[in-house]
């Protein structure tokens, strides 16, 4: 039996054994691209720390505040999750002109992984709600669509949008006729299977659309927005059963130590 004693020099050895062979968290690249009518927007400012992203900004027909992105990578081998900000706002700044316009928010990391050859379960949800306020136009009309969507990047590639890896569109809409909010309710997210070679890194993508349509004289809306995009491993539905198995097994146990105590004492 090893006994180590304050300075032992064996127990220096297997310390710096131990944080040499400690695996490092991944250098992953995280940005966000915003593109207003499909053109890259260069207005947009970005920061943060560690797997926390803020960005905000106005591009030539929105203004973004409280955009924000949070990931737990490289997170756990089981599950991986990427979240497009928690009460992210963008608001539109045509209504006096009136017109159609289109901003798209696309969130982007690399570097996740999971174990060897793993299918994992991609799923996106989303949720949200749009508020306007009153003109010059007392029957002006609006309206807005979203669509928000996940992908996953077996290539790693930032902004990766392979259609392979991608989750179904999820798709909301509102129209108000008169000034308050209304909910933004997108379709349920639906996991599809997704196999991601052994010992390949991936990248995950956010991609959230909003499209306006104001009449001349409206006043400004503002759509608040919160989506998630998760790669998990599914647990076998075996383990499951025996999950849900255990405890009926300790209470089998427990009556047999009570019969045969009982017994005993007869």
């Amino acid at each position: 039996m090893f006994r180590f004693h304050k300075f032992s020099p064996l127990m220096a050895i297997l310390m710096g054994i131990a944080i040499l062979g400690a695996p490092g968290q991944a250098n992953a690249a995280y940005a966000v691209q915003v593109f207003d009518d499909g053109i890259l927007q260069g207005g947009i400012t970005t920061g943060g720390a560690g797997n926390s992203l803020v960005f905000f900004g106005s591009t030539t027909h929105f203004s973004i505040s409280n955009g924000s992105g949070l990931s737990n990578n490289p997170g756990t081998q089981g599950g991986s999750n990427l979240d497009l900000s928690s009460n992210e706002q963008v608001s539109t700044t045509f209504g006096v002109a009136g017109g159609t316009h289109t901003i798209q928010i696309v969130l982007s990391q690399t570097d996740w992984g999971a174990p060897t050859g793993t299918p994992l379960a991609l799923s996106s949800s989303a949720g949200g709600s749009i508020g306007y306020v009153a003109g010059t136009n007392g029957s002006a009309t609006d309206s807005v669509t979203a669509t928000y969507q996940g992908f996953l990047d077996n290539t790693n590639a930032l902004f990766g949008q392979p259609g392979a890896g991608a989750t179904p569109i999820q798709n909301a809409s509102a129209s108000l006729g008169s000034p308050g909010t209304a909910p933004l309710v997108f379709s349920p997210g639906t996991s599809i299977n997704y196999t991601v070679p052994g010992g390949t890194p991936f990248s995950l993508t956010d991609v959230l659309t909003f499209t306006f349509a104001l009449s001349a004289g409206s006043g400004q809306d503002t759509a608040n927005f919160s989506g998630s995009t998760v790669a998990a491993v599914p647990a076998p539905a075996g383990l499951v059963l025996a999950a849900a198995g255990l405890p009926f097994l300790g209470v089998g146990a427990w009556m047999r130590r009570r019969r045969q105590a009982v017994s005993a004492t007869v």
